[in-house]
């Protein structure tokens, strides 16, 4: 019954990550791309669902799994590990000594993750010149793109998201995430199929509390409006612009 709940997990997950690419013309022939690994159950999920297109698809890419250590995970020999058994890739290992970084530099009232993730990212861009990597992917999926688009309007006072594919703000790197079409639940539920555990992790982190709330509406709203997650993502590319608040614009009668 696993095997069989296994397979049919990975279809849905297979063919929402395939139309995402397809969509958003992610990934093309001869195509270097890298896959930043946590070790968390996201990024294993997307380096598998990578693996299993690279097999089928009708273009030829190439798929380099890197992973940034922070120095805050723990056992991550054990993913790597389960990674070159099952999928034969082999991670390769850059050691950041974030965790020194953070010690001296971060602010103790405040949160450390903007930091960490600043410092990742940075790196990720680095390696991804250097080796000349045509996109990097990450393992985001619609929960993570629907809430970040609702915190930035709520407390920012922006509308804005984490876009399926963009490019980086200096136009050097292509941000790419194939899961872009997959609910958390099913993510979640697909890594549970696999004989794998996260990696444990001791980073400093504090829960945001945030994120957490608007999590929390919009669970309110699903009982109301089952399909309210994928309504909000077809709306971020959807846009009337005519009818934003765009003081830049001249469509109204000036009188």
């Amino acid at each position: 019954m696993k095997h069989n709940t296994g397979k049919y997990l990975e279809k849905r997950v297979l063919r929402k990550a395939g139309t995402a690419i397809h969509d958003y013309r992610m990934i093309g022939h001869g195509d270097r791309v890298m896959a930043a690994i946590s070790g968390g159950k996201d990024s294993i999920v997307l380096l598998k669902i990578l693996s299993e297109l690279k097999s089928s698809a009708p273009i030829d890419f190439e798929i380099i799994p890197v992973h940034v250590s922070t120095g805050f995970e723990k056992d991550f020999d054990r993913v790597r590990d389960w990674i070159y058994d099952h999928l034969g890739l082999t991670v390769e290992v850059f050691d950041s000594g974030i965790d020194e970084i953070l010690e001296h530099s971060s602010d103790p009232e405040k949160s450390p993750c903007a930091l960490c993730s600043r410092l990742r990212r940075g790196i990720l861009y680095s390696m991804a010149q250097k080796e000349k990597y045509t996109s990097i992917a990450l393992g985001h999926h619609m929960d993570d793109i629907i809430e970040t688009f609702l915190l930035r309007c709520f407390y920012t006072g922006q509308v804005g998201g984490m876009a399926p594919s963009r490019v980086s703000n200096d136009g050097k790197n292509r941000i790419i995430r194939p899961l872009a079409y997959c609910k958390a639940e099913l993510v979640d539920a697909y890594f549970k199929t696999f004989e794998v555990d996260p990696v444990a992790n001791s980073c400093p982190k504090r829960v945001d509390g945030k994120r957490e709330q608007v999590r929390g509406y919009i669970r309110l709203l699903e009982k109301d409006i089952p399909t309210v997650k994928e309504s909000i993502l077809s709306a971020l590319g959807n846009i009337d612009m005519k009818s934003l608040c765009l003081k830049e614009t001249f469509s109204a009668h000036p009188y």
